[in-house]
């Protein structure tokens, strides 16, 4: 085990470890520059300078137990000289791994004992397909990366990976070393949703012998997020906003900014909530410079027969879903680019919306709001933005395309559970359908985006998880720490300056829920650096004003 912080076989030893090292750890609220260089074939990093003519630069500035966000600014391709763009890339993942590596290793700990505490044998499994699908792109990169933009760009984005595994270890955290498949593992980690079901099908969920809410819990677990996005009814303003439903085990957050300097991107600027590790945002918020606004939530799938379909010869979503950010140029080409070399893990519903195509108090233009769903064998796209004309776009975890619907099990589910699982009468949508007219500034907007009203809401019929922003911890006997544990909102005029509002934590609602507390039946939960009690506020996110 030297020189690693854990052998997958014996993942047991994260539960110890993390054990030993539980607590916050002082933060400093003062941001850390540095440079990234290459000399003598030998990238380096040089704290306290920003230089332009440097391969990347930028500052983090670890805000994290403060605001309940750090915030990462990257900036890569502006020297005067002539860059290989692979070396571009590659700085800018080291000068990310290099200054947070502290929250990698903490992160990368409370995520798995979270996931693999009760299943080493998953991970034995999940490095092998780890393995074999990153061989796979990397021979696709080598062949094809000269004459297809599209490798071109999977290129870039692995060779940004590269330098983040490279920068950690160049800074390495209370000197542990973290393997490549510890990074895997971070940036899969929506896509190792699905590959349990692929690569351990015992454990597939037995929907048929569920109570209604047992069901309940496991969608919660396993889907990921609310959205809402709404227009007023004079087309005032529009709102986009997302709540994510994950572990709170997970709440280690950094907002990042990446400005790559690379020709042939349709978006060079992006900004979105993250996590330590992650080159992507997994909830998913995203603002492009292209225009695009991006934001997504997770659909189940009931139909275990479509996991057959699953191999490694194919690209993960983290890596389709960096690639369509940056290539895209509006909700068509997004959907087509999300398509290639499907995966079939992290089956989302992902809403891209042109922010070009939105005419505050004129119109709302075709090609508006484009909606992506995918499964394992099939992307279905289509431009839906005569829904958003109607006033409001709501996603809850359901699919909205028929096709995807009935292809995941939803039909047989609903038969078995009741309307409370469909699309139309998910509690979700019950509630987005009756308060979405409610909203009609931002502050109304972040309103409904924490809701939980869940002892008096009849459509939440006593359950702390049946609201926009549920509370997984609140159910008693059957407590789990999963739940809605953030909101990020903007609105058109935010957007285009990739501005946002962001919470990190669980919901209090108007002070009318406890905050949430690693106490009690929870204190023994791996939380490194994670704090005490979640009592934040929301933030402004803005870009640094970098040279």
């Amino acid at each position: 085990m030297e020189g690693h912080l854990f052998n997958v076989i014996f993942v047991s030893f994260i539960f110890i470890f993390s054990q030993a090292f539980n607590g916050v750890i002082a933060a400093s609220s003062k941001g850390t520059e540095a440079t990234v260089y290459k000399q003598n074939g030998q990238f380096v990093i040089k704290l306290g300078v920003l230089d332009k003519e440097g391969l990347a630069y930028g500052v983090y500035n670890d805000t994290f137990l403060t605001t309940g966000w750090g915030v990462l600014n990257v900036k890569a391709g502006y020297s005067s000289k002539k860059c290989p763009e692979k070396d571009v890339a590659l700085a800018a993942g080291y000068l990310e791994g290099y200054l947070t590596s502290r929250q990698i290793f903490q992160h990368t700990v409370n995520i798995n004992e979270t996931f693999f505490r009760d299943l080493p044998e998953f991970a034995v499994k999940l490095k092998d397909f780890f393995q074999k699908q990153e061989l796979w792109t990397r021979s696709m990169i080598k062949t094809h990366e000269d004459t297809d933009p599209y490798w071109r760009g999977i290129s870039l984005i692995m060779s940004q990976y590269d330098g983040l595994v490279k920068g950690y270890n160049a800074n390495p955290y209370q000197n542990k070393s973290l393997e490549n498949f510890n990074f895997q593992i971070l940036n899969g980690y929506g896509d190792m949703i699905d590959l349990k079901n692929v690569l351990m099908p015992e454990t597939f969920v037995d929907w048929k012998h569920m109570t209604k809410s047992q069901l309940t819990k496991f969608i919660a677990e396993n889907g990921h997020c609310s959205v809402l996005i709404k227009v007023l009814p004079g087309l005032e303003n529009v709102y986009m906003s997302h709540s994510t439903w994950f572990y709170y085990q997970a709440t280690l957050r950094i907002y990042k900014y990446y400005d790559l300097n690379v020709p042939g991107l349709a978006s060079t600027k992006i900004s979105f909530s993250s996590y330590p590790g992650f080159l992507e945002s997994l909830d998913d918020f995203y603002h492009m410079s292209s225009g695009l606004t991006m934001l997504q939530t997770t659909n189940n799938v009931f139909n275990q027969s479509l996991y057959s379909a699953v191999v490694p010869e194919s690209l993960l979503a983290w890596q389709r879903v960096r690639l369509a950010n940056h290539l895209a140029h509006d909700g068509h080409s997004w959907g087509t680019l999300l398509k290639k070399y499907n995966s079939g893990t992290y089956n989302n519903q992902y809403m891209i919306v042109d922010r070009r195509k939105l005419k505050l108090k004129e119109a709302i233009l075709d090609n508006a709001l484009w909606v992506v769903e995918q499964i394992p064998t099939l992307v279905v796209y289509k431009d839906e933005t005569d829904v958003l004309r109607a006033g409001y776009w709501p996603s809850y975890n359901v699919p909205f395309f028929e096709e995807i619907y009935n292809m995941s099990g939803y039909p047989d589910v609903v038969a078995m559970h009741g309307p409370d699982m469909s699309y139309q009468l998910a509690p979700r949508g019950k509630i987005f359908r009756r308060d979405q007219g409610s909203v009609k500034d931002m502050d109304t907007m972040k309103r409904i985006m924490r809701y939980n009203e869940y002892m008096t809401d009849p459509y939440s019929e006593g359950d702390p998880l049946n609201s926009i922003c549920g509370r997984g911890d609140l159910l008693g006997k059957d407590a789990t720490t999963m739940g809605c544990d953030d909101t990020k909102v903007s609105d058109l005029a935010m957007a285009d300056k990739m501005q946002s509002y962001a919470m990190n934590g669980p919901t209090r609602f108007e002070g009318s829920l406890p905050p949430f507390s690693w106490t009690g039946q929870f204190a023994n939960y791996s939380h490194l650096g994670l704090p005490d009690v979640y009592e934040f506020d929301f933030v402004t996110m803005q870009p640094m004003d970098l040279p």
